[in-house]
């Protein structure tokens, strides 16, 4: 389709909904144009890596979600190409903590973690908000996750991503989820399924750091709930 017919036929759309009293010009408008694409921010060199879940401020709630969250990770960078060799987020959280076994003040640095590991490349992560009902619109509660990301080549003992001078604290991502009600969170089951759920946005979210992805999420924007 010409550019000039993919004009007509949007406004005609659009008009048609606008009489019908329709508000899904965005559903319109993706159906027509496509999704369109967001560029990744930068490319991993396929060097042995390792997904660190790193938090020492216990944001997530549970220890299985750091694990979750990285191994998440990691598999979709493998799937995709990007990386071609990972270490199990697990072994980095056990190497960090047998590092400081006894000593609770004297925590691993993530560059020993990596080292430990036999790793070139770290992608540390470590969250900040790990939120399951603070914020709430008219369509129901907005469970929210943010997290820090930072690349680190071991090999050049430097940080790769993001620039330290612009983003000293990493490349803040946040991933946020929607739920129709607060019901599932009155059951431990129900509050175990929303942390899962907004632990695989996120990990989605960082990973899509690293790649092309399509720009628009239609379930999303339509506000319908994704399973």
């Amino acid at each position: 389709m010409s550019t000039v017919a993919r004009i007509f036929a949007l406004a005609s759309a659009v008009g048609v909904l606008a009489a019908a009293g329709c508000n899904i010009v965005t559903p319109v408008a993706y159906a027509i144009e496509g999704p369109g694409q967001i560029d990744a921010e930068y490319t991993l060199p396929k060097k042995k890596t390792v997904i660190f879940v790193d938090d020492p401020r216990n944001i997530l709630p549970r220890t299985a979600l750091r694990t979750a969250i990285g191994d998440a990770i990691s598999f979709d960078l493998m799937e995709r190409g990007h990386l071609d060799s990972t270490v199990a987020s697990r072994d980095a959280i056990a190497v960090a903590r047998s590092g400081s076994a006894g000593n609770a003040q004297k925590l691993m640095t993530v560059e020993s973690v990596g080292k430990a590991l036999d790793c070139a490349q770290v992608i540390h992560i470590q969250p900040t908000v790990f939120d399951l009902s603070g914020r709430t619109d008219d369509r129901g509660i907005r469970p929210t996750a943010i997290v820090q990301v930072k690349v680190l080549d071991l090999e050049l003992r430097v940080r790769t991503y993001p620039a330290a001078d612009s983003m000293p604290d990493g490349r803040e991502v946040t991933a946020i989820i929607r739920e129709e009600s607060s019901d599932g969170l009155r059951t431990r089951a129900g509050r175990t399924q929303i942390e899962d759920q907004l632990a695989r946005k996120i990990a989605l979210e960082v990973a899509q750091l690293f790649y092309q992805h399509d720009r628009v999420d239609l379930g999303e924007n339509l506000g319908t709930r994704r399973k």
